[in-house]
């Protein structure tokens, strides 16, 4: 088991986070700085995708195709445009969300703790990973609103159960339960360097990461003082056949047996919220989903980080829509980048974006600091093309403010 979060980190520490954050103008710059920081095994893990990589980038090439009609030269309010809006009841500041990122204790030492602290902060929600390296119930307590767990069947159906259990206990208000993980994609990035979950600190790691550690000081100064806690501790210890699995009997038990559609039935009865199904890319699976009596829909494809050559999330999301319109509510995640980007997607008819990347990208460059500033800039992006558009709610909307490609 972890062990519990400090209370505070070392003014030091946030000083230094401090002046890396405010050279943070665009997510880019976030990205750079990640760059600079951490061994470029752990970026490659950050940036990485599938095989050639054409998924991932297709996601942000489809969206910046969507061009805006702007509507010029109405009356707006003096307080500028209203941005906030509900995700399943729940008020949010702004439409976009933190999508769960495993493996973040890697990236920095407090992880989604300080994601999660970071979207309390802009007034949004925050997913938690079942790959987490924190334990479920320190990053409740962080604060976000609302929060969601985010769900693979660790050890099969019993460990599934025992998540569940105390994602319902920590107070998540939602289950995000991934369907496009039956097996780890082809991650070319990752094999080079002969590493695979669940990490763990060992003579033949070590070895490994050392030339590159060697080269990011503070980082492995910051991994230092947190004892290498790399482990999936959510995953650690869960109970099976009256014994307790490691994280490796855990992952092997949910490879053997992923989520299907029949399994809804038994979470929806057994998580007292809503259930979300994330991963959804068409429209007949989005109909599946409405069927399986699920509340929300993401529509992802995990960032083009499982099947490469799978739909852009832009195209997806138009097919979805489509399929469901207004049945349920209907987010998008994958190759979001700008406040703008986001708008496109709020246009289209998604109820809000969700994004992965660039708060990993704001974390392992300046921690909690890098990730609060990379929501504050979408934020401040999503709040200048509201204006520029000449829309003053997120109500007012529609279609009519873009144009999809031919």
């Amino acid at each position: 088991m972890a062990k519990p979060e400090p209370d505070a980190e070392p003014a030091w520490r946030r000083a230094r986070q401090a002046r890396v954050a405010a050279r943070i103008h665009t997510v880019a710059d976030a990205r750079r700085l990640a760059k600079r920081r951490v061994p470029r095994p752990v970026f490659d893990y950050v940036e990485g995708a599938a095989g050639s990589e054409s998924t991932f980038a297709a996601n942000h090439r489809e969206i910046e195709a969507v061009e805006f009609r702007p509507l010029v030269g109405a009356t707006r309010p003096p307080l500028g445009p209203d941005i906030s809006t509900t995700v399943l009841g729940a008020p949010i500041s702004m439409p976009l969300m933190v999508s769960p990122v495993g493996f973040t204790r890697m990236m920095d030492i407090r992880g989604d703790v300080a994601g999660a602290l970071a979207a309390a902060a802009a007034g949004t929600g925050f997913t938690l990973s079942s790959m987490s390296g924190h334990e479920m119930e320190d990053v409740a307590d962080a604060g976000a609103s609302p929060s969601w767990f985010q769900l693979y069947c660790l050890g099969g159906r019993a460990g599934a159960e025992q998540l569940i259990d105390r994602a319902q206990t920590a107070g998540y208000r939602a289950l995000v339960v991934t369907l496009d993980t039956q097996v780890p994609g082809n991650r070319e990035r990752d094999s080079r360097y002969g590493l695979s979950p669940p990490l763990q600190v060992t003579r033949e790691t070590v070895m490994k990461m050392a030339p590159h550690a060697a080269l990011h000081p503070w980082w492995l100064a910051d991994l230092v003082a947190d004892r290498f806690q790399l482990d999936l501790v959510n995953a650690s210890g869960l109970e099976i056949n009256g014994g307790h699995i490691s994280a490796l009997e855990a992952l092997m038990h949910w490879v053997g047996a992923p989520p299907g559609w029949d399994d809804f039935g038994w979470m929806r009865d057994q998580f007292d919220g809503p259930v979300i199904a994330k991963g959804v890319m068409t429209g007949d699976d989005a109909r599946r989903a409405v069927d399986c009596g699920v509340s929300a829909i993401i529509v992802s494809n995990h960032g083009g980080r499982q099947l490469n050559s799978a739909p852009a999330t832009i195209t997806a999301l138009v097919d979805v829509l489509d399929a469901v319109g207004d049945q349920v509510e209907v987010l998008v995640d994958g190759g979001f980048r700008r406040g703008a980007d986001v708008v496109k997607a709020v246009a289209l008819g998604a109820r809000a974006a969700m994004v992965g990347r660039p708060w990993a990208y704001g974390l392992a460059a300046a921690g909690e600091p890098g990730v609060r500033r990379v929501l504050s800039i979408l934020r401040e992006d999503i709040d200048r093309t509201m204006r520029l558009i000449g829309a003053s709610s997120l109500g007012e909307l529609t279609p009519e403010f873009v144009r999809l490609p031919r």
